[in-house]
């Protein structure tokens, strides 16, 4: 948010339209000519009112203006992620008026697209599909798709069928027996119930459902200069890339790495790929590990040459013809999907998405039934609960999406902050880890840092430099908010407990929906006040059996066979 003069281009950055569509649309402020912005709302009604300066700048057929240099923008994380949703009085999104200006047809396209990805959640809007229709018509946005991210990837779908909505299937992803499409439908009774989407229009119903249709309907499939990324079998002469985050491993792609190492060593062209400056570089080193630096020339080059990419994480990647969406990629994922993530599973492209037991697996089949696969995670294989003379419990947070962005001193005024700093400073707790030797090691979340110096630490109270694998199998008990991380814990019989504070609140401010019920499907008890978590802790009552934890645990990771998780998702690679 600008208040006062809005931040300035950065040095050496270009004004093409990557930087466009990075900027926001919806800017208030002393922005245009009073009266003629008097005129376009005279003329130009019935439009969202984020959509005011495009307007503007469409009506009086500005080719280019300079940025504003006063105003503010009302946009977010928040809204980038989860979508615009438009006022209740909004019938268009703005004039259908000629403009051939590269600059106006990005803010256009990232309007349209936060404005799309927004009726993936809100599933109805009073904007007419003609009109959609019209805008990416007439202003060509079919032709700068390539602007999105791996964020907007079914946005980039949807794009490119109301470029040309008789065609009602849109290729989305290749896959190895049949490829991935997304099929968008206007009509009147949605009385399927397999749709993706089904968005209330004024005019009727936009379903949108995904299908599987033969390798021969693909376009240019017989067009030799096109090259076929699936066409070579994957076997031991394969390159193979593997990453975790850019700046730290240890995870489950590191894992399997190891495997592929000591299982498979005729596999000899795997390389992982990490970020030379992280400090996980110089330990995976020793370790044998063939490292390339993440994003680099020669990542790309390994990228093109690859027959699998194998990752933790998503990015977009892009060289010379090959991406993600017409080449093999096998998801990992970070964590388990507590959470209702099915707009962030219909955005990606992936042939194989790793599920942990059988709860997630019917969960992830609904978005992509063809390419899940209950494994388990990587990393669960081989951890197991450590003997050691030394007491520990953990204590790992996730992060809050709406504090991204705010000050040290906001940060510290929340009740994100308030609620973790009290656990880690309460009299009890800290008596409590003192008489009995134990140290409560605080794993804050990535995201967060950059915070860590502005938490009350003790003697007893630490920030955790440990791995997460090292952290979690030193422990007696784990403790989190909402975190999928403690269910590692969990697998290894460490009794885990929820402490969520903002539960009424807390998916109100994530770009995500919850899906669970921690009460009822929670492999640990849940609290919501601070005095009920301090006793649990500081009585040991953490340290005590409970069965009913025990047999959910065991219904949550059904099908999940702990010695097989790396054999499993090998051989289903070599299927691909």
């Amino acid at each position: 948010m600008y208040f006062g003069n809005i931040p300035a281009k950065p040095e050496n950055t270009a004004l093409d339209n990557k930087y466009f569509f990075a900027r926001d649309t919806d800017i208030y402020g002393v922005a245009f000519n009073t009266a003629r912005l008097i005129d376009l709302l005279d003329a130009v009604s019935n439009i969202d009112k984020s959509a005011i300066y495009l307007s503007y700048r469409l009506y009086w057929s500005l080719p280019r203006i300079k940025p504003l240099s006063i105003g503010y923008s009302v946009a977010s994380n928040i809204k980038a992620v989860n979508g615009a949703v438009l006022d209740d009085s909004a019938e268009r999104l703005l004039p259908i008026l000629q403009s051939n200006s590269p600059e106006l047809r990005t803010y256009i396209l990232r309007f349209l697209t936060v404005y799309l990805r927004g009726l993936r959640t809100n599933e109805h809007t009073r904007i007419p599909v003609k009109h959609l229709t019209e805008i990416v018509q007439k202003f060509r946005l079919e032709r700068l798709t390539s602007l999105l991210g791996p964020m907007q990837q079914f946005e980039t779908a949807w794009i490119q069928w109301l470029s040309n909505p008789i065609e009602s299937e849109v290729l989305f992803k290749q896959l190895t027996d049949a490829d991935a499409y997304l099929r968008f439908d206007v009509t009147q009774d949605p009385s399927e119930k397999d749709y993706l989407y089904s968005i209330e229009t004024e005019s009727g119903y936009l379903t949108i459902q995904r299908v599987y249709r033969p390798h021969q309907r693909r376009p240019q499939y017989d067009n030799p200069a096109v090259y076929d990324f699936y066409s070579r079998p994957i076997t031991s002469e394969s390159t193979i890339i593997f990453y975790d985050r850019p700046l730290q491993a240890d995870d489950n792609a590191e894992y399997l790495y190891e495997y592929f190492m000591t299982n498979q060593p005729e596999f000899e062209k795997c390389y992982f790929a990490l970020h030379p400056k992280s400090t996980d570089w110089q330990r995976l080193e020793q370790k044998g590990f063939k490292l390339v630096p993440f994003f680099s020339k020669k990542f790309y080059e390994l990228f093109l040459e690859s027959d699998v990419v194998i990752s933790s994480q998503i990015y977009n990647l892009s060289y010379k013809g090959k991406n993600l969406k017409n080449s093999r990629s096998i998801y990992l994922q970070h964590g388990i999907q507590l959470n209702d993530m099915s707009d962030w599973i219909n955005s990606k492209h992936f042939d194989v998405f790793v599920a942990t037991g059988k709860p997630e697996e019917d969960y992830i089949r609904t978005c992509a039934p063809i390419e899940t696969l209950n494994s388990g995670l990587p990393r669960l294989e081989t951890l197991h609960r450590k003997e050691s003379t030394e007491r520990n419990i953990l204590f790992m947070p996730t992060w809050r999406f709406n504090l991204n962005t705010v000050t040290d001193q906001q940060f510290m005024e929340s009740e994100y902050f308030r609620c973790i700093n009290q656990i880690m400073t309460d009299d009890r707790i800290v008596g409590y880890l003192a008489d009995n030797s134990i140290t409560m090691q605080v794993k804050l979340h990535p995201n967060i840092s950059t915070r860590t110096h502005l938490f009350n630490f003790s003697t007893n109270v630490v920030n955790c430099d440990l791995s997460y694998r090292e952290a979690i199998s030193s422990s007696e008990f784990a403790l989190t908010d909402f975190s999928s991380v403690v269910l590692d814990a969990a697998f290894i019989d460490i009794p885990i407990a929820y402490y969520q504070w903002d539960a009424s609140v807390f998916f109100q401010e994530q770009p995500y929906e919850n899906r669970i019920n921690y009460e009822t499907d929670g492999l640990g008890p849940v609290f919501y006040r601070s005095d009920e978590i301090i006793e649990y802790i500081a009585d040991g009552q953490y340290d005590r059996n409970s069965t009913i934890y025990a047999e959910r645990k065991s219904s949550f990771f059904e099908g999940v066979e702990k010695n097989q998780i790396n054999e499993t998702i090998f051989k289903k690679m070599l299927e691909l």
